[in-house]
């Protein structure tokens, strides 16, 4: 993905329409955002048709430790496809994940899998006149004990207290924008889209993409889990003896015999001589 710098100039030339932007966004933050928990991707869904119950149970399982390993979305605040959220980073800028009309601060927070640390974030969204805030969170702000509940409601008070590490102002020309800021350790990137006005389309979202300080994408293990292909190696297929009992594998054939061989030759027939015998005539 290109990576986009807000210019500064762009700053000067908004003048008094970024202080409204601003003033917009101040204003939002006293309501609250109720996000909804993306559901699994659906290779988990794939793979349980194509074997055995038992080790249906067991890919599942594995699937489940992997994706938490792994960044993936894990919550946004509407959609009408929640399924569909992981192509916000599947590094793919041809795929959207769109928020519903009526959703007056669009907001998703992405799992990078394990604490990372960061130095810039990157957007590709719907070109109009609005703000992003980004943060870096070691903790999901309301969760408990590093659960992640299936709705998860962010109070007021709760995202005052969260501190952006930084903002791109769009005069709705850009529809990208980029951040850099000092070297963050966490675990959650949230991004969140102030509009200056309602708008009758829905706010959408091609691209996240959450970069380290050696330049790496942390995002870029998402890429197996935003498609349906299953790809298994030694490590994902179960033991023997969880899949003994399946009946979706084979008997096993005995060998067959041998076949004959050829018969034996027989030994070449001695010479013949003929040997003429005399009878004596009687006179």
């Amino acid at each position: 993905m290109e990576i986009m710098r807000t210019p500064t100039s762009l700053l000067g030339k908004l003048g008094a329409s970024a202080c409204g932007l601003l003033l917009v966004a101040s204003s939002v933050l006293a309501s609250d955002i109720v996000l909804q928990k993306v559901p699994l991707p659906t290779s988990v869904d794939a793979a349980r048709s194509h074997i055995g119950p038992q080790a249906s149970f067991a890919l599942i399982n594995y699937n489940l430790k992997d994706v938490q390993s792994k960044a993936h979305a894990l919550y946004v605040s509407s959609g009408n496809d929640l399924k569909v959220a992981n192509n916000l980073i599947d590094n793919q800028a041809s795929t959207s994940f769109g928020f519903s009309v009526e959703d007056r601060s669009p907001t998703a927070v992405i799992d990078l899998g394990k604490v990372c640390t960061l130095s810039q974030l990157s957007a590709i969204y719907s070109a109009r006149a609005g703000v992003v805030d980004f943060y870096v969170m070691q903790s999901l702000p309301g969760a408990k004990d590093g659960d992640a509940p299936e709705s998860l409601k962010i109070d007021s008070s709760a995202l005052a207290r969260l501190k952006s590490v930084g903002a791109v102002i769009d005069d709705g020309s850009q529809g990208r924008g980029s951040i850099k800021f000092p070297a963050t350790t966490g675990r959650y990137v949230m991004l969140k889209w102030t509009p200056a006005a309602h708008a009758d389309s829905p706010f959408t979202v091609a691209e996240i993409t959450a970069t380290g300080p050696s330049r790496e994408n942390l995002l870029a293990s998402n890429v197996n889990f935003s498609n349906n292909r299953t790809t298994l190696d030694s490590k994902d297929v179960p033991d023997s003896k969880d899949v003994a009992d399946s009946k979706d594998i084979p008997e096993e054939v005995p060998p067959a015999p041998p076949a004959e061989g050829p018969p034996p030759t027989l030994p070449n027939p001695p010479p013949f001589t003929f040997i003429p015998q005399l009878v004596p005539t009687s006179e």
